[in-house]
């Protein structure tokens, strides 16, 4: 697979992270990420197994992308940055 764009990567944390607060999910979000960041990589890979059926819901392009995403922890904590941050 080719790497995810910084672009992409960039709208994929804006989205989730409007998307959490939306929801009221910001606290629960960053506990959630902060303790699940070593386990990052390996939720990649299971992303993947769960890929076909992931892709059913939000796209091939996106569930794709969330592979890629959740394969560098650095996403991970860039995500948690942009959630602590008061917009």
């Amino acid at each position: 697979m080719e790497p995810l764009h910084q672009a992409r990567r960039q709208e994929l944390i804006e989205r989730a992270s409007a998307q959490l607060r939306a929801w009221h999910l910001r606290e629960p979000a960053l506990v959630f990420l902060t303790m699940h960041l070593p386990l990052a990589f390996i939720g990649s890979q299971l992303l993947l197994i769960a890929q076909p059926f992931v892709g059913l819901v939000t796209g091939e392009r996106t569930a794709r992308d969330l592979v890629l995403f959740f394969e560098d922890p650095q996403n991970i904590e860039r995500l948690a940055a942009r959630l602590e941050q008061n917009v």
